[in-house]
């Protein structure tokens, strides 16, 4: 029969044992419980503290957090180390595991802790949350946030026949969610604000309420996990199935028996003759919504199963999302502007293609009378001192292309050769300063036009590191790598590999989905330099053109010519066609089923999802990915305690709660942080096992992973003051989010 362990009634339980122990020492009963109650009263004030440095966990020990101060954390480590010991004396003396007196002991301990108090939680089987103990009880109220449907009331009350404090709300307007109730109808109410509902409230934490929403005026958005679909114009549209069964079949067919159905069913809903189960195509974006578009998830299709699910035997995600299509009477969209920020080496060999750069622009700028683009320049030499700079901006905000002649003509290169400089030049400090340069306009399309002529050396900057910079900025690059220079020309081919890796885009999610590369290789001993980028930079406005045209029309994205894949134009009719509607969509809402792959090409990504994350949010889980990260460097190194079992290091030395003693996978035995575990992927590291640990290779490859994802972390905070990476939900939210993809999580 199951021993509960609480309060006094344990106190007196352990009182008892203790005294029929045999003698006194550092591990009985009394010696335990004297300890204890020495550190009660400087505990339980610590507990108390506004600062959740401590929290009750789940399997009845304490949860230390990165705030500590070194006497709190000394102060919870003895005492785990008690309650670890009197756990393991319980457990023999009444024939129970030990985790199993732990467990027991904090499911009684979890109701009679104060307000204030930090305390583990379980929201279901598998999925916990820690909480303080005033309200809302996520036990009771789930979710977190909600999303308004179009023309949703809010009320005074949590009553129809309120007053209104807010009608006809803007569809998909997220709100957080303060408590939840039903009113005597049965029917379930949220309270409503849109300040930033933390899991943990403080002390004086005081929302303001709007009011009370109905559940069936508004969609419950229990994970912060929205999607983006990838680049229209290389792939075939989407479609969206009222329930995922259909779906499913459609994916089991072969090859040529589903792309004749999809075709079959696209055809159908653009006839508007009825596709079946398929209520729509892939959504246009509404003009007037933000250009970056970020559709909710809402569901997915069985966390278990995702991993089963494949197409052609390549695995594919299938998640229900919703969607505001349609252009609701309005004409047309906005297309962006375009940036260009030419980052050119400027050492002595490469003076004839500045001049030849200055042509191009010059000719541009008498046949090009608006500013459809604008122009920045970045040089870059070497870090030898005999060099006048490493990197420099020649530009401080874009300019039109007349004013960038004259900045063009006021640019040098280096007069004569340095004598004794090897041949790699500073190109990826070139790179680093024009990605986070401030001269690009928050609403451009922006690109960097890469030229030279020699490879990057290595510093500390590398090519996936600068990658992942400008993917965070939402910067494209276009390469023009210089071949057969007389300088150079032996070290070409590292040249052009490395300019073809700097230029490569992902199609989907990044670092896993399909690239693309833009890259425009130049011969030497060609005279055609000047042309190619002249017809590069009227090749954009070209693209930009069209694409308003497209815009002004009202139509979607269809109306934009097909081009070929790795030119400039598809990068602008990418950017642009996020901004043009769909004139066949139905004008409502549309919540449906989608595969994340092609259906009829399965190699490629359909949409890419990731999850949002406050500030707050982010410093936990990069701190919660650094702990693992420390943890597997730790094995590495054969410390001490590294003989242990590497899922046992982890629950030792990190804040991730174990769960599950007996799990074969990481992602079973521990409850990660944030909900992270409750997504729809499977990671390498959740899927790594105890038995892949034991292999150092495998750890090492742990680590790697865990230093790209932190970098890539430490990008997005940096990105902070960019309100194109991160948004607010709605128009009065305080807090900020960003969303990552999920392939940057653990």
């Amino acid at each position: 029969m199951p021993v509960a362990i609480a309060g006094a009634v344990g106190l007196l339980l352990w009182s008892s044992l203790a005294g029929a122990a045999p003698s006194p020492g550092p591990d009985d009963y009394q010696s335990i419980l004297v300890s204890m109650q020495g550190r009660q009263t400087g505990l339980e004030s610590e507990l108390g503290q506004p600062r959740h440095c401590l929290g009750e966990r789940l399997d009845g020990l304490l949860e230390i957090n990165h705030n500590c101060p070194p006497e709190a954390r000394a102060l919870a480590e003895d005492e785990n180390r008690n309650r670890t010991a009197l756990h393991g004396l319980m457990g023999r003396d009444l024939n129970l595991a030990p985790d199993e007196i732990g467990r027991q002991r904090a499911v009684r301990y979890v109701e009679r802790y104060r307000p204030g108090v930090l305390r583990e939680v379980r929201l279901s089987e598998d999925e916990t949350t820690w909480w303080d103990g005033r309200p809302p009880d996520p036990r009771k109220t789930p979710v977190a946030r909600v999303l308004a449907l179009q023309g949703a009331r809010i009320h005074e009350r949590a009553d129809p026949l309120s007053a209104v404090t807010r009608d006809n709300v803007q569809q998909y307007e997220s709100f957080g969610v303060v408590d939840s109730t039903k009113d005597g109808q049965g029917r379930l109410w949220y309270q409503i604000t849109e300040d930033h509902v933390p899991k943990v409230k403080p002390p004086d934490w005081s929302p303001k309420g709007l009011g009370w929403i109905a559940q069936d005026e508004c969609i419950p958005w229990r994970r912060a996990v929205v999607m983006r679909f990838t680049n229209p114009l290389q792939r075939e549209q989407s479609l969206l199935f009222a329930k995922p069964e259909p779906l499913l079949a459609l994916m089991d067919l072969d090859p040529a028996q589903r792309r004749n159905r999809v075709a079959d069913l696209s055809a159908a809903v653009e006839r508007r003759t009825g596709g079946g189960d398929v209520i729509a195509v892939e959504p246009r974006v509404n003009p007037n919504q933000d250009r970056a578009v970020m559709y909710p998830v809402l569901d997915f299709y069985g966390r278990g199963r995702n991993a089963d699910l494949r197409i052609d035997g390549k695995t594919a995600r299938v998640l229900e999302v919703a969607a505001r299509t349609g252009t609701d009477g309005a004409a047309g969209g906005t297309v962006a502007p375009v940036d260009i920020l030419f980052v050119m080496d400027t050492t002595e060999s490469m003076g004839p293609y500045l001049r030849e750069v200055l042509a191009a622009v010059e000719a541009f700028a008498v046949s090009s009378p608006d500013d459809s683009l604008r122009f920045g320049f970045v040089g870059y030499r070497d870090l030898d001192p005999r060099f006048e700079y490493q990197a420099r901006e020649f530009t401080s905000a874009m300019q039109s292309a007349r004013d960038f002649v004259r900045t063009l003509k006021g640019i040098r290169a280096q007069p004569v050769a340095v004598s004794g400089d090897d041949i790699p030049e500073s190109v990826f400090e070139g790179l680093q300063l024009a990605i986070k340069s401030e001269q690009w306009r928050p609403e451009a399309l922006k690109l960097l036009f890469l030229v030279g002529d020699a490879p990057g050396k290595d510093t500390l900057y590398t090519i996936e590191a600068l990658r992942r910079k400008a993917d965070v900025a939402r910067v494209k690059l276009v390469a023009f790598p210089i071949k057969n220079s007389k300088i150079s020309k032996g070290l070409d081919q590292v040249t052009e590999r490395q300019y073809r890796e700097l230029a490569s885009a992902y199609q989907g999610s990044f670092g896993t989905s399909g690239e693309t590369s833009y890259v425009y290789a130049v011969d030497a001993e060609s005279k055609g330099f000047k042309q190619l980028v002249l017809d590069r930079l009227h090749e954009g406005e070209t693209a930009i053109a069209q694409a308003r045209r497209c815009a002004a029309g009202g139509q979607g994205s269809e109306c934009l010519q097909s081009v070929q894949s790795g030119t400039l134009s598809e990068l602008i009719f990418q950017h642009a066609a996020l901004t043009l509607a769909g004139p066949n969509m139905p004008r409502n809402e549309v919540r449906g089923w989608v595969s994340d792959k092609v259906l009829t090409n399965p190699g490629q990504e359909a949409l890419a999802p990731m999850v949002l994350f406050t500030e707050a949010e982010l410093d936990e889980l990069e701190a919660r990915v650094r702990e693992l990260k420390d943890v597997g460097e730790i094995a590495l190194r054969g410390e001490s305690g590294t003989t242990l079992d590497f899922f046992d290091l982890v629950a030792r030395n990190t804040r991730i709660t174990m769960v599950d003693p007996t799990a074969v996978n990481f992602r079973d035995a521990f409850a990660i942080p944030l909900g992270i575990d409750q997504l729809p992927y499977d990671s390498d590291i959740m899927s790594m096992t105890r038995d892949e640990f034991q292999n150092p290779d495998r750890v090492q490859g742990f680590v790697a992973s865990l230093k790209t994802k932190l970098a890539t972390y430490e990008d997005l905070r940096r990105a902070r003051g960019d309100p194109q990476v991160w948004r607010r939900l709605s128009t009065g939210a305080k807090e900020r989010v960003v969303g990552v993809e999920l392939n940057h999580l653990p």
